[in-house]
């Protein structure tokens, strides 16, 4: 039997030169400057628009690994109270939790081998690949192929375990050079991590999750909600391909070509989702204030971060005690069009907020 032939992976910074287009670079700098301008106006809460674009990010990773859903059905999981575990459901909750833990974290300490086994842990909690070992480094041999191929028929097979605790050294401290351009290093060190392949299951989740995280963390973006891996999910075939040509050919150029524009596609794109998110935000305020009542603006603010709400949570939440006072809120924003009844039922009832899930879908 052949000898297993594991992928000799050098350490980082590349020695291999990188000249990616300066105009490339330019426009990506330039569209994700102009997606922090939007997200940090004073016209709405930035936290408002956050949770219902971590809802997309979640869903769009989770999708690339099979998960089949949508963020419309996880609203609806999550309004539902979770009745009963669904694993598709739960991946993508854990995949918002994770990087809120995130953002927790790095108010203390900066990114490295802690968070990254944190992050891997949350992300597996109670879902596919929970039995293999979240948290820990991968103690034996892999390969990575079609399901169920052989060694022989491998598309790729990373680095011994023994390697992974000094890879994974470097990996940090490269994150954390001074010099060198973010983005291209967000870029390099997202293929490294995915050749590392340092656990035994869940890498491409904590991968492309790393990747909001280390654009946050160094300042590019006010919190971690760049939602790239819808990019990825819609060129899939490219960006396996990317990845797979810098394992083959130490092509760096194409694979940071492919990251600049997935950068600048996100970045647009998202500027526009915003956008139509502060639209609608104005026209539900408008909405408030006819209705005239103290609880009305706290409804609105209360169905940008969950577009999917009970009558029940309603009142949990607002805390007023009389519960038809909040029933009678509930009416007259239904009579408005704002939410609609989506069970049919007489109890328990369940309101989407179809303008904001119109603009996240």
């Amino acid at each position: 039997m052949a000898k297993v032939q594991h992928h000799k992976l050098p350490f980082l910074p590349p020695t291999e030169e990188i000249i990616p287009s300066l105009s490339m670079i330019t426009d990506a700098y330039h569209a994700v400057g102009e997606l922090k301008g939007r997200m940090i106006r004073d016209v709405i809460n930035p936290n408002l628009i956050v949770g219902p674009l971590l809802n997309k990010e979640a869903v769009a990773s989770s999708k690339i690994e099979g998960t089949q859903t949508s963020v419309d059905e996880v609203l609806r999981y999550e309004a539902r109270e979770r009745d009963g575990d669904d694993p598709d459901m739960l991946e993508v909750l854990n995949y918002r939790q994770a990087i809120h833990h995130s953002v927790d974290f790095l108010k203390i300490k900066p990114s490295g081998e802690h968070l990254i086994k944190n992050l891997h842990r949350q992300l597996l909690s109670s879902v596919r690949g929970k039995e293999r070992d979240p948290g820990s480094y991968r103690r034996v041999p892999v390969h990575l192929g079609k399901p169920g191929s052989a060694l022989d028929e491998a598309l790729y097979i990373p680095p011994e375990p023994e390697k992974i605790m000094p890879l994974m050294k470097n990996w940090v401290e490269y994150v954390h050079q001074n010099e060198g351009d973010i983005i291209l290093k967000t870029a390099i060190s997202h293929y490294q991590f995915e050749a590392i392949h340092p656990f035994m299951d869940g890498n491409g989740r904590v991968g492309r999750l790393l990747i909001p995280i280390l654009l946050y963390e160094q300042g590019l973006i006010p919190y971690p909600y760049f939602y790239i891996s819808e990019y990825f999910e819609l060129h899939r075939g490219e960006y396996y391909r990317a990845l797979r040509g810098v394992d083959r050919e130490r092509d760096w150029n194409s694979w940071v070509r492919f990251f600049l524009i997935a950068v600048k596609e996100t970045a647009v794109h998202m500027q526009a989702k915003v956008e139509s998110m502060y639209d609608l935000y104005s026209n539900a305020k408008e909405v408030s204030i006819r209705i005239n009542s103290q609880y009305a603006q706290l409804f609105v603010d209360m169905l940008f971060e969950k577009p999917v709400i009970s009558a029940q949570e309603v009142t949990k939440r607002l805390e007023q005690p009389s519960k038809q006072t909040l029933y009678n809120l509930i009416a007259k924003f239904e009579a408005e069009g704002v939410i609609k009844e989506i069970t049919g039922q007489k109890r328990n009832k369940v309101y989407a907020f179809e303008g904001l899930l119109e603009i996240i879908r």
